[in-house]
């Protein structure tokens, strides 16, 4: 996406630049792979089940999914720029028959919602595509009640570790940040979170990091997860398509390789909007 001046922040994620099936079946495997480790973690929120909770950067709505069954006679606000997976979000809820959950256009630093009036933010992988994340954590304080808690979930690609690392996987790496950098991401805003929301004006701040290896997904999901993004979005004027092809090809063959092994770490900054 680009910049939208006077109606929101410029952000670094665009459907419309992707291949929407696979990138669709990437996002819907991870949230599957790690369903009951998250869902295991919002349990521990303690959110009573009439909570209104704010799903932010929503995209089709899986992890909103999630939400609705823990806010059985609560509310689920989807949001997010992207009309068509906003349309896929509302029909989930839909399918199953649910009426809480409302899912709405809008930009992250310009809510349509009033202060104070949502008892939890959620917002996973979405601060790494934020050109100004300073003001999205502010606009999340002004949404939320007094002592409502937001969790950001994201990741910092200082993590992400390949071995048998395959020549070019690097020069993949750097033209991915490249990418991402001039419409506006941040791949290493994983470390950042805890200051974004420290001067927000959050308390009770506090950063843990979940690891996510091949050990837990296996070496061909873990590539897909962790890399599948990344070789969309390089340009041929940062890499040569070649190049993309090749690394891409060398990162499928450790799949078949018992000595390779991936990780990356998953940062969860979790902090409470203060009482008064």
């Amino acid at each position: 996406m680009t910049d939208r001046g006077e109606t929101g922040t410029r952000h670094s994620y665009d459907m419309g630049a992707l291949d929407e099936a696979a990138e669709l079946e990437r996002l819907r495997a991870q949230v599957d792979l790690v369903r009951g480790m998250e869902r295991a973690y919002l349990t521990t929120l303690d959110l009573p089940p009439t909570a209104t909770v704010l799903d932010l950067g929503c995209g089709p709505g899986y992890l909103s999914e999630v939400l609705g069954e823990l806010v059985p006679g609560g509310r689920v606000i989807g949001v997010d720029v992207d009309p068509g997976l906003l349309a896929r979000a509302r029909g989930a809820f839909e399918k199953r028959g649910w009426t809480h959950g409302e899912f709405v256009e809008a930009w992250a630093d310009r809510l349509p919602l009033p202060d104070h009036g949502v008892d939890l933010v959620y917002s996973r992988f979405l601060f790494q595509h934020l050109a100004d994340p300073a003001a999205v954590a502010r606009e999340v304080r002004r949404v939320l009640r007094p002592g409502g808690l937001v969790v950001l979930v994201d990741t910092d690609d200082a993590g992400l570790v390949v071995y048998p690392e395959p020549e070019g996987f690097q020069a993949l790496l750097e033209g991915s940040r490249a990418a991402q950098s001039r419409v506006g991401g941040d791949r290493f805003v994983g470390r950042k979170l805890r200051s974004y929301l420290v001067d927000a004006g959050f308390v009770d701040v506090h950063v843990r990091l979940e690891p996510f290896t091949s050990e837990l997904v296996g070496m061909a999901a873990f590539v897909d997860i962790a890399v599948g993004y990344k070789r969309q979005i390089v340009t041929e004027d940062l890499l040569p398509a070649s190049t993309i092809e090749g690394v891409v090809a060398s990162l499928g063959a450790l799949a078949r390789d018992p000595r390779a092994f991936g990780q990356t770490f998953g940062y969860i900054a979790k902090a409470r909007a203060p009482n008064t």
